[in-house]
C-alpha cells in the first residue's frame, strides 16, 4: 500500500502538501468523530468531480490514504485497529449504500492483516504469523466482492482489490485480469496501476521488465488524456516506493523516455511538487543540462519533503556545471 508521510515543506511552494494534509486532516476528523455524512459527501465531490491535486493526484486517492494511515500506525496497538474496524461498522449501518465504507472497512482489514505480518520480506515473516495476515486478507476480500454491486463504480474498490490480490498472491493471469477491468472502467485513475507497478516489482518477485509493461500499459491507456505523462508517473512511484534510484542509472531505464514523460506531465500540472521531482530524476540520470534546466524552472522553489538528505546540494553542484552552460 501506498503511505504518504503528510509533512509540510519547510521552504518553497507547498500546495500539494499542504492541500493533501488538509484532505488528510478533514477526513481524519471526520471519521473519528462519526460525521459519516461529511465523509460521503466529500468522497461523492472527489469521486463525481473526478478532482485533482495540484500535481494531478487524484483527491479520491488521498481520501482513502488517509483512511489507511488511520490504520497504519494504531499506536502500536491492535485494539486500536479493532475500534476502527467498529467505527466503520458504524459508517455501513448509518449510510449501507455508501461506496467509500465497504472500501474503507476493506482498507482497514488488509492494514489489520499486514500489521499481523510486519513490512519484512517474506522470509522474515515468523511462520505464526502468516495464518492471521491471510485470515483478515480474505476478510478484506470477501468484503470487497460482497460489496462490489455497490461499491466498484467508485475506482478505489479496484485499487483496493489489487491490493488484495497482490497479498494473497493471486496468479498473475488472474491479476492481469483485474487491472484490465480495473483500467477499462476508469482508464485514469493512477492508484490502480501504482499497485500493479508494486506487484509486477522484484520485491514481490517480479522483474524491472515487468514494471516496464505495467507503465506502458498506463501510457497507452491515459495517452488521449495525458500524452506520455505516465511514464513519469510510473516510473517516479517505482522508483520511490519499490526499486531504488540505482535502477535509473545505465541502461535498466530509458530516462529520455521519462524525461518527455516529465515534459507532458509539467505541461499539464506546471506544480512546484511535479518540477522537483524532475529536477530529482533528472539528478539521479546523471543528465547534467535537464538538471540544470529543471532548477532554472524551479527558481530556488525548492520542497525539501521532495529530496533525501542533503541530496539537493548535490544535484545543484550538477545542474551548475559550467560545462553544461
Amino acid at each position: 500500500m501506498i503511505i504518504l508521510a503528510f509533512l509540510f515543506a519547510t521552504s518553497g511552494h507547498a500546495d500539494e502538501i499542504s492541500e493533501t494534509q488538509g484532505i488528510f486532516d478533514n477526513v481524519k476528523a471526520a471519521f473519528l468523530d462519526g460525521n459519516f455524512k461529511e465523509l460521503d459527501q466529500i468522497a461523492d465531490e472527489y469521486r463525481n468531480g473526478k478532482t485533482r491535486t495540484p500535481s494531478g493526484l487524484w483527491k479520491l486517492t488521498k481520501f482513502y490514504n488517509a483512511i489507511d494511515i488511520l490504520g497504519y500506525d494504531p499506536a502500536g496497538d491492535e485494539q486500536s485497529l479493532y475500534r476502527l474496524e467498529e467505527q466503520v461498522k458504524k459508517w455501513i449501518d448509518e449510510a449501507p449504500e455508501s461506496k467509500s465504507a465497504y472500501i474503507a472497512y476493506a482498507i482497514l482489514l488488509s492494514r489489520h492483516a499486514f500489521f499481523i505480518r510486519g513490512d519484512g520480506y517474506a522470509p522474515s515473516v515468523p511462520p505464526e504469523r502468516w495464518p492471521g495476515y491471510l485470515k483478515y486478507l480474505g476478510k478484506a476480500r470477501r468484503q470487497l466482492e460482497a460489496s462490489k454491486a455497490i461499491a466498484s463504480s467508485d475506482p478505489h474498490w479496484y485499487a483496493a482489490m489489487l491490493d488484495v490480490a497482490n497479498g494473497e498472491n493471486w496468479p498473475e493471469a488472474k491479476f492481469d485480469a483485474l487491472l484490465d477491468e480495473a483500467a477499462t472502467k476508469e482508464p485514469y485513475y493512477y492508484q490502480s496501476y501504482f499497485v500493479a507497478i508494486r506487484h509486477k516489482s522484484p520485491m514481490w518477485g517480479g522483474s524491472l521488465d515487468a514494471v516496464r509493461k505495467v507503465i506502458e500499459y498506463a501510457v497507452a491507456m491515459t495517452k488521449p488524456e495525458d500524452g506520455i505523462g505516465f511514464y513519469a508517473r510510473g516510473y517516479w512511484y517505482a522508483m520511490d516506493e519499490v526499486l531504488g534510484a540505482r535502477h535509473f542509472r545505465g541502461s535498466t531505464v530509458d530516462w529520455p523516455q521519462i524525461n518527455a514523460g516529465f515534459e507532458d506531465l509539467i505541461k499539464q500540472y506546471p506544480d512546484d511538487w511535479n518540477i522537483n521531482a524532475w529536477a530529482r530524476f533528472a539528478c539521479v540520470s546523471l543528465d547534467a543540462s535537464t538538471t540544470q534546466k529543471a532548477f532554472a524552472r524551479l527558481d530556488g522553489r525548492i520542497i525539501p519533503r521532495q529530496w533525501k538528505g542533503d541530496m539537493v546540494h548535490g544535484c545543484q553542484e550538477l545542474a551548475s556545471d559550467d560545462s553544461q552552460k
